[in-house]
């Protein structure tokens, strides 16, 4: 719950002051947070006590901070998922909309992903269709394509079914020249053509590339070639 870089200049800052031994220093300590209207301290109160946690969460809402909304959400039992998101997709910001669509297990899906849609990000979009499972791969399939970068391609690749759309992740994963995300397509993508990847590796004449391909890619025909170095 704390492991989110994001937050570790405000952790710091809470660690130095959340050591509590009895209720009443609780409820000063509440009382500190609503007065300064410090979102991050009401959410690691609610992460800590777990006490009164409806009055960090007004606390949040009323500062309207998207990060700390989408962290009450996705982390606090009780949390009103329907307000926090108004808060998060009202602050536009695609980070915490993405990651609220992805890990808040009771988000409003269709009004987020209108947003990630919209946005046109193809980082956030490749967050969104690797983690939210039956998302409508075609609104996204564009974007990602002409983005061209191999990691957006080859999830892109595990939602197709179409040969033609397959080969067509394919050849411009080879394009890129990334051998990484060659090995993985040829391992991971049903309809691969693994021969057509494996000689443009081949061509590359970069024989510690050729080794992995042949010693990772479960039907690589280079077995030989790697019994021989």
């Amino acid at each position: 719950m704390y492991s989110n870089s994001d937050i570790s200049a405000d952790l710091v800052r809470w660690l130095g002051r959340s050591e509590i031994s009895f209720v009443s220093e609780m409820e000063s300590l509440q009382e500190e947070i609503i007065k300064k209207a410090d979102a991050a301290f009401a959410y690691f109160f609610a992460i800590d006590f777990q006490y009164k946690t409806y009055l960090m969460q007004k606390v949040i809402l009323d500062k309207k901070d998207a990060k700390y909304a989408y962290l009450f959400a996705q982390n606090i039992a009780g949390a009103d998922i329907k307000a926090l998101q108004g808060i998060v997709l009202g602050s536009k910001k695609i980070k915490y909309i993405t990651q609220f669509a992805c890990f808040v297990p009771k988000a409003d899906q269709k009004p987020l992903e209108a947003f990630i849609s919209k946005s046109k990000n193809v980082k956030y979009i490749h967050m969104y269709v690797k983690h939210v499972k039956g998302t409508n791969i075609s609104k996204f399939k564009d974007i990602i394509i002409a983005s061209g970068k191999p990691r957006y391609l080859f999830e892109l690749a595990k939602h197709l079914t179409s040969k033609s759309e397959i080969e067509q992740i394919e050849n411009l994963i080879i394009q890129s020249k990334s051998f990484t995300y060659m090995r993985l397509f040829a391992e991971k993508i049903k309809l691969a053509n693994v021969d057509k990847i494996e000689q443009a590796v081949l061509d590359s004449d970069n024989s510690e590339e050729i080794k992995k391909f042949a010693k990772y890619v479960h039907k690589s025909t280079m077995k030989k070639f790697l019994l021989m170095v």
